[in-house]
């Protein structure tokens, strides 16, 4: 909540700053401060990929995509980074906001726990770090355990934050299990914790990160808009053909984090990362089908609501993909 709250600060001052809203300068703020899917972003702006492409970036962490839609809706962002089911709620909740793109296209998650736990099923009654409702990790923890028969209800969920934070709850103790991705997963096992269900292995069709603006800046800025898309494509590039300057980023972004660990998720996220940005809207229909099961005005909804898809369809028609990766 204080990280949370010195942003708000942050915002409130650039507001200030900038009397008449965010012109030139554009706030963008990645989710995660794991090296997982936000790494784009930090690329582009360390490797110098925003302003290559024409924009100028104030690049801030917000923890959890429900978060930074929020601010987004507020009119502190420009961008945010975010998972479909946040992007999914502020729009049904009346938000003017869209995916622009799809980064990760799947759910990458691992249910870890403590050697006591004997089996999925012994998840039951037990203590669990889980992150906001509304964000990747927790669509991904109620997905796991409604396909091993045990209602959300019957966990003791306590909520911690981040995937980092998440892990170490678990290592430290003070929960039996946790929802991980690959990095946190081979930390917990480094320290023997063990995996107990493979989100992964699943291969669920699911926009599990994505850029999200408002359809004002779609209207107003539609130039920067395709430069964000172009930026975010160019840094996926980036990520899968310049290995150790990628790893040296993603040390910086999560304050030195091991080695052998940064490893594991670039070999992951090398697979995970969609090269043409295209978001996965077989993965936004499973997401509104999970949710209609509660929410009755979700059942109406079409994956096509929560998408403008002009500018990924851009990289493709003008060339920019086969450019980047010297296809003919």
């Amino acid at each position: 909540m204080k990280i949370f709250c010195r942003y708000v600060a942050f915002f409130c001052l650039s507001l200030a700053l900038w009397p008449n809203g965010v012109q030139g300068k554009l706030l963008t703020a990645y989710i995660s401060d794991s090296p997982s899917s936000s790494v784009p972003k930090w690329i582009a702006k360390e490797a110098g990929l925003f302003k290559k492409y024409g924009l100028d970036v104030d690049l801030v962490f917000i923890d959890g995509s429900t978060r930074g839609i929020q601010a987004l809706l507020a009119g502190d962002l420009s961008f945010t980074e975010a998972v479909g089911t946040s992007a999914i709620n502020g729009k049904m909740a009346g938000g003017n906001i869209a995916i622009i793109n799809g980064i990760v296209n799947t759910l990458p998650y691992y249910i870890v726990g403590s050697p006591a736990v004997k089996s999925p099923e012994d998840l039951k009654g037990r203590t669990a770090a889980v992150h906001i409702p509304g964000t990747a990790a927790d669509f991904a923890l109620r997905l796991a355990l409604k396909r091993v028969g045990i209602p959300y209800n019957q966990i003791k969920a306590i909520t911690i934050g981040g995937g980092p934070a998440r892990i170490m709850a678990l290592i430290n103790g003070q929960v039996e299990f946790t929802v991980a991705s690959d990095a946190e997963k081979i930390k917990g096992e480094s320290l023997g914790q063990k995996t107990i269900i493979d989100m992964a292995a699943f291969k669920v069709p699911f926009q599990f990160t994505c850029m999200v603006t408002t359809t004002k800046m779609i209207r107003e800025q539609p130039d920067n808009v395709r430069r964000m898309v172009e930026a975010i494509a160019a840094g996926i590039h980036f990520f899968k053909t310049n290995k150790e300057e990628t790893l040296r980023i993603m040390s910086k972004y999560t304050r030195g984090q091991d080695r052998t660990l940064l490893e594991g998720a670039y070999s992951a996220y090398s697979q995970l990362l969609v090269a043409d940005t295209y978001p996965t809207l077989e993965g936004l229909r499973n997401t509104l089908e999970v949710q209609a099961s509660w929410d009755a005005k979700v059942a109406k909804a079409k994956a096509e609501d929560f998408v403008e898809l002009r500018f990924v369809d851009q990289l493709k028609s003008s060339g920019f993909l086969e450019k980047l990766y010297g296809r003919k």
